[in-house]
């Protein structure tokens, strides 16, 4: 294809340019309601806008890396291995590293997919720094738990964080962090019933049948004496598609069957009360709130 016949459809309205040299081919080719997938494909439009030396950082390290929890509307950030003059151009940010010393195990540049990127120790600590408590939260949750991160690791990302704006906040919202939690959803769930005085039990309890047999394993849960569980699962996207809503029932009147109670939650659930509105009522009457 021609570069006349390329201009001609970005200014048709086509192909949307989303950066300089780069245009969106496909319009809409990502689901609306895949969020890391749309977090990943913003972190692409860096990638290309940065061309062969370019590195992702902060965020947009992250997303390629799998990492889930950053903004939807983040702008994505690079930067040049061989340095020179900084570029500004509409829907991505060239940025100028400081240079630091080198921690063994934490390499500052990987490749992954084709794209080299900072290392996840490094790309947290160039993106936590303005983020909200609950997105901070929720991307150190994903890093532990897709194992681009380890726990032993956290006192040195809070090292690495000294002098950052907001550090002071960044200390006291790192205890909160738990790799158990396997969606940013879950982590805004656990939060937001921990800002609310019931935090959940256990997260990602498995729960055996009366012969021990595997039957499922519940995203959030709380004990409500006796061996009965309340059970909050997290719906996302895939559990609308119709073959997860059968095994979804199938698997909830498994777990009604051996006396636990199941509610399923959506995103808008932890905005509006519901959530803690539920939790409240089932430990109300297992006679664990007054």
């Amino acid at each position: 294809m021609s570069a006349f016949q390329i201009t001609r459809l970005v200014r048709r309205g086509l192909w949307p340019a989303v950066a300089r040299g780069v245009v969106l081919v496909v319009p809409g080719l990502v689901n609306h309601s895949d969020w890391p997938e749309r977090a990943r494909q913003r972190a692409q439009v860096a990638a290309l806008a940065a061309g062969d030396r370019g590195m992702l950082v902060g965020l947009a390290a992250l997303s390629w890396l799998g990492v889930q929890g950053a903004p939807l509307r983040y702008v994505p950030e690079f930067t040049r291995l061989e340095g020179g003059t900084l570029r500004v151009q509409p829907g991505v940010r060239q940025r100028r590293l400081t240079r630091r010393e080198d921690i063994a195990g934490h390499p500052k540049v990987v490749g992954f997919d084709g794209v080299l990127t900072s290392g996840p120790l490094w790309a947290l600590q160039q993106g936590l720094s303005g983020l909200s408590r609950d997105q901070a939260v929720s991307l150190v949750d994903s890093a532990l738990n897709t194992g681009r991160l380890r726990a032993s690791d956290l006192p040195t990302l809070l090292h690495l964080l000294t002098a950052m704006p907001g550090v002071c906040a960044l200390r006291e919202w790192l205890p909160l962090v738990d790799g158990r939690s396997e969606s940013p959803a879950e982590t805004r769930a656990r939060l937001v019933c921990h800002d609310s005085g019931v935090p959940p039990d256990d997260l990602q309890r498995t729960v055996l049948d009366q012969w021990g047999e595997f039957v499922a394993r519940c995203d959030l849960v709380w004990e409500l004496g006796d061996g009965r569980l309340l059970i909050i699962e997290m719906d996302g996207a895939h559990h609308r598609q119709t073959g997860q809503i059968t095994r979804d029932n199938a698997r909830d009147s498994a777990l009604i069957g051996l006396g636990h109670v199941v509610h399923h939650v959506s995103w808008s659930d932890l905005f509006d009360g519901r959530l803690v509105a539920i939790v409240r009522r089932e430990l109300h009457r297992a006679g664990r709130l007054s």
